[in-house]
């Protein structure tokens, strides 16, 4: 696969991902592929992708109002190889009645043509502030 085409792939799965149709992002991805969080968020440090991304559609996407509508804005996607970083912001309100904007890197390695790994890169101590009491 040409780094263009996997550029391309990993805006897909993003975008599949946002609108929580997680089965749809997974046609992406291989069945082995693991998700790596922050090591700061509840989150165990490493899961498979799948888990992953149910688990922050049902807890975080679930916190908005109305529940999973935010607005991505997409600053630059990179690509070279196997490897792909996609810089993006998310905006939206929060059921708690807060205003939602955070900053995200995603960085996703390639196998075969499909994403086997996505790293997560945030603010958490802002995300845990939005969310906390």
């Amino acid at each position: 696969m040409t780094t263009q085409t996997n550029v391309a792939i990993a805006l897909r799965f993003l975008d599949a991902f946002w609108r929580g149709d997680v089965d749809s992002a997974l046609t992406f991805a291989t069945h082995r592929a693991r998700f790596i969080f922050a090591r700061s968020l509840p989150y165990p440090r490493e899961c498979p992708l799948r888990e992953a991304l149910h688990s922050i559609v049902s807890g975080l996407f679930s916190a908005f109002d109305p529940p999973g509508r935010f607005e991505v804005t997409i600053r630059q996607a990179l690509g070279e190889g196997d490897h792909v970083t996609v810089e993006y912001s998310a905006t939206g309100r929060l059921a708690n009645g807060r205003d939602y904007q955070n900053d995200y890197v995603m960085a996703f390695t390639f196998r075969d043509g499909l994403i086997d790994e996505q790293r997560a890169y945030t603010d958490t101590l802002h995300l845990t502030r939005l969310f906390g009491p």
